[in-house]
């Protein structure tokens, strides 16, 4: 990866992407770490259940959006989110938590997913571009036409990009795919809470829960925004497809699946209002987590995080950079071939 430095803590000192990724994921996994230690030594050693303790799992993404408030000093938004919560806070106190975790730990996840699509990014270009070649493979390989849906007889060798990332506002149909992808695991979600014995929690309790769930569904998901927003494509020249839409199809194909097994489970126990109001609680929280998140994200950290793939060596040289349909073939010395990086 190119050694490209950018003000990444918005202080006046330069650190290059690298450098910042590798200290964020640190302090990342040493909080993930200790919150797991806190939840499970909470569960094991006071009379807490494992849903009244799942609030602490959502600390460390909290912690890298304090943060990066902070780091970037956007003082003013800090301000007015710190104001909201307290104010909520007073009136009703689990209003104040679930607000500070909605304005601060889903910019722990936009932070997140940045720093995800910089690290792997190339990685899942390279397993897509050796995907269609026949002969070994390995199981990442596979695994990429599985996931991005593509046919076995697509020339995953062509592979293209658009170069730059334009918005004009808000992308709301980007968000709209992204919210699609997250409602999946949540289907998933509540196949395994109704296996449970006791899921049935105070309603305080469950928003908390909820969150601490949907914070992990929007981390899923939000990565691979980034698909679709350089509209990454594999295939023929004229236009290729969509490797993000490949990737949808596969998520509704399984989602056919988790809801037949919703429905049969949900019809060999009693359903109650509680259990539809847990339901639809998680879908509409599902639904703001991975909106709020999706907001950080395409405001403060898409830029960063599409130059800093599009400079990586290793990007450029399994991939076609500009307009979409308007690439040409690279000559391999090979007639009729495209060229690709070993």
């Amino acid at each position: 990866m190119k050694s490209s430095r950018v003000d990444v803590l918005g202080n006046g000192r330069s650190l290059s992407f690298k450098d910042a990724d590798r200290n964020i994921a640190y302090a990342f996994l040493i909080l993930l770490a200790a919150s797991v230690v806190a939840a499970v030594a909470l569960v094991v050693f006071t009379e807490l259940r494992l849903f009244d303790v799942f609030p602490i799992l959502a600390f460390p993404f909290t912690v890298v959006g304090l943060f990066s408030y902070l780091y970037r000093r956007h003082w003013l938004a800090f301000f007015i989110v710190a104001v909201v919560c307290v104010v909520l806070y007073l009136v009703y106190p689990m209003a104040g938590i679930v607000a500070a975790f909605l304005l601060v730990g889903t910019r722990g996840v936009a932070v997140m997913a940045a720093l995800v699509q910089r690290r792997l990014f190339a990685k899942a270009l390279r397993s897509i571009c050796r995907s269609g070649i026949v002969g070994k493979r390995s199981i990442t390989d596979r695994l990429a036409q599985f996931i991005f849906c593509i046919p076995s007889n697509t020339d995953t060798r062509i592979l293209k990009l658009e170069g730059s990332v334009k918005r004009a506002g808000l992308p709301w149909p980007d968000f709209l795919d992204t919210m699609r992808v997250a409602l999946v695991p949540s289907l998933l979600m509540w196949a395994g809470i109704f296996m449970l014995d006791e899921f049935r929690i105070s309603v305080g309790v469950a928003y908390t829960s909820l969150f601490t769930i949907t914070v992990y569904i929007a981390m899923f998901a939000l990565p691979w925004l980034i698909f679709r927003s350089l509209d990454v494509r594999v295939g023929t020249e004229g236009g290729g497809m969509s490797v993000y839409r490949g990737f949808q199809s596969t998520l509704a194909r399984m989602s056919v699946a988790l809801v037949v097994m919703l429905i049969m489970v949900a019809a060999a126990m009693y359903i109650g209002f509680d259990t539809v109001w847990y339901i639809l609680a998680s879908a509409a929280m599902t639904v703001a987590v991975t909106l709020i998140s999706s907001t950080f994200y395409v405001m403060g950290y898409e830029r960063e995080a599409v130059e800093s793939v599009l400079a990586e060596d290793s990007v450029r040289a399994c991939v076609r950079v500009g307009r979409s349909g308007a690439g040409s073939r690279l000559d391999d010395g090979v007639p009729g071939t495209p060229g690709r990086g070993r």
